[in-house]
């Protein structure tokens, strides 16, 4: 019973977001102690790829247990990500880009937490059957 509550509701798209935004924010901090690495490709998630994942999953409802990796650990895999200007040190930073892109990444990550938070207190509130 208490594998359903925990697996049939939210919990498992919400880890899966947690875990997601978690591995992003390791990328951007490596990204950004390298920002005047000669040689240096900063590296980035694909978010698009994990929404990609995450909206199959959804639809075909095989989010799987929370804790449970799948599909989602292909989108783990940092990627280059070159779109900014090439400098002569052969390095494509963009300051602007990486603190936008932390800023971005740390508020999904506390919204995805706060959700879970709130979902657990609802498991909890109904556990102790005091419905309101």
């Amino acid at each position: 019973m208490i594998d359903r509550l925990f697996n049939d509701a939210n919990v498992p798209l919400l880890e899966k977001m947690v875990r997601f935004t978690q591995a992003r924010e390791r990328v951007l901090a490596n990204d950004i102690v390298n920002l005047s690495t000669p040689n240096y490709t900063p590296q980035d998630l694909s978010q698009d790829k994990f929404q990609e994942i995450l909206r199959h999953q959804v639809d075909t409802g095989t989010t799987g247990s929370a804790g449970t990796n799948g599909e989602t650990d292909e989108a783990l895999k940092a990627t280059d990500a070159n779109e900014n200007i090439l400098f002569h040190d052969r390095n494509n930073r963009s300051v602007e880009q990486l603190m936008s892109d932390h800023a971005n990444n740390a508020l999904m990550h506390n919204m995805m937490i706060e959700l879970m938070r709130k979902q657990f207190a609802q498991i909890q509130e109904a556990l102790k059957e005091h419905v309101s």
